[in-house]
């Protein structure tokens, strides 16, 4: 990443944190606003608010016009990952214990609450000409979230789910904050229709490539690295791009081999070993690294609407993000 991007990027979160922050404050009930700022301040990456951000600035745009709904949208999503790690029963996150291991799961369920409502009133702050718009696409795409991680929970009841049913999964669950964020961007910035198209394509590109890299790094990273327990994917049964790949493409000795690895409560890193030369050699990983290639191809071609120089910032990102070890 070159360094006149990362010292853009850091001009833009010296804009989000603060920003954040606020919607957390020092108050009373602590029991709701601790676990709030906690989640806040867990050093997360904040590529939502930053794809937002830098979305408007394609288009022309000023980035603070955009900062409450790219607030907003952080809101949003750590309200989702409070809640999903307790349905994921994941004790880490960022290198550091989760809302409700820290606490308890009602606390972490009521601070995810707080969250959302939270984020609502941050989108007070949208140009009044433009709410309407961003209001009802940011609505349908919380809902649109919720929808992916139902789907995601109940795919772990199933033995097997093909590549498109896992497609449409994570075009819900994990693309369309990205798709969201790039368009509301783009709306914010006043583009042109075709503009703020284009940047909501290629948010939903990114968003694949950004999980199937996940689902990938969460068998070849290492807890240090990722900042969260590997393996977990596993032995939660979870259907990521190489399982469904595994189940849909591989050999039956490859998807035995798999299934026993489930069964266990813990993964060693030599089990995480066989589990990548299984999913190798059923082609799994070499088509997570092909279907990532074709995601930021499909991106780039998505942001033509837009000047070059301009649209430069989005690619670089969308390219370290799709080789992105943590």
């Amino acid at each position: 990443m070159s360094t006149d991007l990362q010292q853009r990027l850091s001009r833009l979160k010296e804009l989000i944190q603060p920003g954040l922050i606020a919607y957390a404050p020092e108050q009373e009930p602590r029991s709701l606003y601790e676990p709030m700022r906690y989640s806040l301040s867990g050093g997360g990456k904040q590529l939502r608010p930053l794809f937002l951000l830098l979305s408007c600035e394609a288009v022309g745009g000023c980035s603070r016009d955009a900062l409450p709904a790219a607030l907003a949208l952080e809101l949003v999503h750590n309200f989702t990952l409070v809640h999903d790690d307790i349905m994921d029963h994941d004790e880490l996150r960022h290198g550091r214990e989760t809302v409700y291991k820290k606490w308890e799961e009602s606390t972490a369920i009521l601070a995810g609450d707080a969250l959302l409502v939270q984020a609502f009133r941050a989108l007070a702050g949208v140009e009044a000409a433009l709410l309407p718009r961003v209001l009802a696409g940011f609505t349908a795409g919380i809902l649109e979230v919720c929808e992916g991680q139902a789907q995601d929970k109940e795919f772990e009841l199933r033995a097997s789910v093909t590549l498109d049913e896992y497609y449409g999964m994570i075009a819900k669950k994990t693309g369309r904050l990205f798709s969201l964020a790039c368009e509301i961007g783009g709306l914010l910035g006043h583009g042109t229709e075709q503009q703020v198209q284009g940047l909501a394509e290629f948010g939903a590109c990114l968003g694949r490539a950004f999980q199937i890299q996940d689902d990938v790094l969460d068998l070849v990273s290492d807890k240090a690295m990722l900042g969260k327990d590997i393996g977990s994917d596993i032995r939660e049964n979870k259907k990521t791009f190489l399982m469904a790949y595994l189940f849909q493409y591989g050999a039956q000795e490859q998807q035995q081999q798999i299934r026993r690895l489930a069964e266990k409560n813990e993964l060693s890193r030599e089990e995480l070993q066989l589990a990548a030369a299984a999913f190798t050699a059923a082609g799994a990983l070499p088509a997570a690294e092909t279907e990532i290639k074709r995601c930021i191809t499909l991106a780039e071609t998505a942001l033509q609407p837009i000047e070059e120089e301009a649209r430069n910032p989005l690619i670089l990102m969308l390219t370290a993000l799709a080789k992105r070890k943590f």
